[in-house]
């Protein structure tokens, strides 16, 4: 979804990686987004930073099953709650400018704010600003009540501080 949202903005970008451990999504991905499935690194757990392309944007959006009221929310107690830790030796070594994470809104709720708090903490302890806001889509002009946390980590050696999330469109769209 990230490379569409570039995509409709007319942001200049080019695919250098991802990864996608299932075997099936990265067929969907490739076609739908335009980009050759050679492209998936696949398991994240098994990833060599070193290895990579460097990047200047890094967007990722790990499983949200781990912190979402519709599943369990067992946090870092469920595998995938881990992965976000998994993205922090790829941000380390390759350095991007921007690191760009979405996911659900019950990540900030009180039972994972404490997680939450820590991975903004990681973040900041490899050279980031973060911005944060839960957004929900239906104000953006999606028909659709989805509401989900959005984390921009500037690098802070060109970080000016002005950054800001857009205002809601109020398109009457719903």
């Amino acid at each position: 979804a990230w490379e569409k949202a570039f995509t409709n903005l007319n942001i200049k970008h080019e695919l250098k990686w991802f990864y996608e451990k299932d075997k099936h999504a990265p067929k969907s991905y490739s076609a739908i987004h335009n980009v050759e499935e050679k492209l998936n690194m696949g398991d994240i757990t098994l990833a060599k930073p070193e290895e990579l392309e460097d990047i200047d944007v890094l967007v990722y959006s790990p499983p949200c099953q781990a912190f979402s009221v519709a599943g369990k929310r067992k946090g870092i107690k469920d595998p995938r709650g881990k992965l976000f830790y998994d993205t922090l030796p790829i941000i380390k070594i390759k350095q991007p400018k921007y690191a760009l994470m979405e996911n659900v809104k019950g990540l900030t709720d009180k039972g994972m704010i404490e997680l939450f708090d820590d991975m903004l903490t990681q973040l900041e302890l490899l050279g980031y600003n973060n911005y944060w806001k839960v957004l929900n889509a239906v104000d953006y002009g999606i028909p659709q009540n989805r509401e989900r946390v959005f984390v921009v980590s500037v690098r802070k050696d060109i970080d000016d501080g002005k950054f800001e999330f857009p205002s809601p469109l109020h398109n009457k769209l719903r």
